[in-house]
């Protein structure tokens, strides 16, 4: 695992992390760790000032690790919480990449359970044999696997019974488009496809009642939006834990 990086990168890099609950809103089960810059005045903004001072596959592969071990860290204080990971395509294709997870999480004290990677299909089909013997060996290890914003790329129903995965999630897109008849459709029936192949349906992107309402009686498992809570610092985590969720909204 590469440890060459200059700290300086990651001045004002932070996680927050977005809740994500059962479809009825009632029950906190997850968070989704997201790469913030935070300047001087307490400005959030999105990890684009610390990317843009990546320079190389190296350092690239550095902040990656820095995010993941960041993320497994902060898990230790919500061991009923599952910590999902965005993991880049590079990174996941590394053939050393799942003894390496393996290792960190070990090293840190994570349940390997607790720990979830999302992946962005691009990042599946680049290299599709490696890609499932990394999922097949990290899922027999206990870690989840999720396919991410499901519904913005190839979108193969085909590959969707070949791949050892736990979750997909439907991007934003599906989910603004509730209201309409088309869009509707083709939420249930991605819904209904995964849930006969075993996987639960995360919707992400959810800002309405009404599409709460919608994707819960669609069938979908767990939900993620403004609705419920933007991404937060890990300290408000904390405390939506300690105080009871949903109440302390």
């Amino acid at each position: 695992m590469t440890q060459s990086l200059d700290h300086a990168i990651l001045t004002g890099a932070r996680l927050y992390y977005q809740p994500q609950v059962s479809s009825d809103g009632k029950t906190f089960v997850g968070v989704e760790c997201l790469l913030r810059s935070v300047d001087g005045d307490g400005q959030v903004s999105g990890p684009q000032s610390i990317l843009g001072g990546i320079d190389g596959v190296e350092q690239a592969d550095a902040v990656d690790w820095w995010v993941i071990r960041q993320a497994c860290t902060d898990g230790l204080r919500w061991p009923k919480l599952t910590i999902s990971i965005n993991v880049s395509a590079r990174q996941f294709q590394s053939p050393d990449f799942a003894r390496q997870l393996l290792s960190l999480t070990s090293e840190i004290g994570n349940a390997p359970a607790q720990i979830e990677l999302e992946l962005l299909e691009g990042g599946i089909i680049e290299n599709f044999e490696r890609a499932i013997e990394t999922m097949t060996v990290l899922r027999q290890s206990g870690i989840g696997i999720a396919l991410d914003d499901f519904g913005t790329g190839y979108s193969s129903l085909a590959y969707l019974q070949k791949l050892p995965i736990d979750k997909l999630k439907l991007d934003k897109s599906l989910v603004d488009g509730t209201g309409e008849l088309k869009s509707a459709a083709i939420v249930q029936a991605v819904t209904a496809l995964s849930r006969a192949l075993g996987m639960k349906v995360v919707a992400e992107g959810v800002e309405t009642q009404a599409q709460q309402q919608f994707l819960r009686v669609a069938g979908c498992h767990l939900l993620q939006g403004y609705l419920f809570s933007p991404a937060v610092e890990a300290d408000r985590i904390d405390a939506f834990i300690r105080d009871g969720w949903p109440a302390n909204r």
